[in-house]
Order: structure tokens, then sequence, then C-alpha cells
């Protein structure tokens, strides 16, 4: 294929793209509601572990905390909510994402499962779990006489 020739079929077949990106650039909404997961971050205290979530546009009503054997399990929904006015609007970019998800967390033995605390702030969730007390036991030494 000649020079000029092959220029003017890249060119059409970058217009055929560009055409498929304007004409319905939310083809399938299903896409953008692709699973995502919150970005943690974890880290320890002398007294708590603590975990935060970022989960902009996510309300407290929406998240479910859960401890199941020795493990944290954080699920939730980030919902688009589309009004009457977006109904016509054209996007051409959406990069945010929406849907489920879920994480599970592996809990240390040291946790205080009965006091961990949530809270949302921000679009940030904070998850602080609090260490037991290590409990000291002394043991009996007996003596056995043959």
């Amino acid at each position: 294929m000649s020079k000029p020739h092959r220029l003017l079929s890249d060119l059409a077949a970058i217009e055929r793209q560009l055409n498929q990106l304007f004409e319905n650039p939310l083809r399938n909404e299903e896409q953008m509601r692709a699973a995502w997961s919150p970005a943690v971050d974890i880290y320890e205290t002398p007294t708590q572990f603590v975990l935060t979530a970022e989960v902009p546009g996510v309300n407290s009503s929406e998240i479910d905390i859960k401890v199941v054997d020795h493990n944290l399990i954080l699920r939730g929904e980030r919902r688009w909510e589309r009004d009457a006015q977006s109904q016509t609007e054209l996007f051409h970019r959406l990069e945010s994402s929406y849907g489920k998800f879920e994480r599970t967390f592996n809990l240390s033995e040291r946790i205080d499962v009965g006091n961990i605390s949530a809270e949302i702030s921000r679009g940030v969730l904070t998850v602080v779990l609090p260490k037991r007390e290590p409990k000291a036991r002394k043991i009996k030494v007996e003596t056995k006489d043959e």
C-alpha cells in the first residue's frame, strides 16, 4: 500500500473510532458501573489498628461492616444518581467508578472485636480496631514427689 493510501486508511480508522465515541459515549452503562474497590490504608498505634478507606459519594447507610471468623468485611455501594437534567447530558468522559464493593481483612487475635467503631467524614471511612489488653496469667508450678 502506498504512503498516501495508508495515511488515508489510518485517518478513516481514527474517524470511525471518534464517531463511535461521540455517538454513544455511554454505550453500556454497566461498563461504567464496573466493580471497584476503595483504596485502603491500615496503620497501627500502641493501642489500636486504624483502617481508612476512600469512599467518596458513599453514604453511611450504604456501608456495611461485619466481623466474621476473625475477618473484617467491608461492603458498600457507590451509586450513580442521574436526575432529569443529566438524562439529556452527553458525557464525553466518565472516569469515576460506581457499583458495589467488598473488601475483607484478616484480624489479629489482639483485636477487641466488641469495641470496633467506624465513622465517615469527607469521603473517608475510618474504622478503629482497638487492641485487647494482654491478659497475664500466672501458672502455678506444682511439686510432684515420686
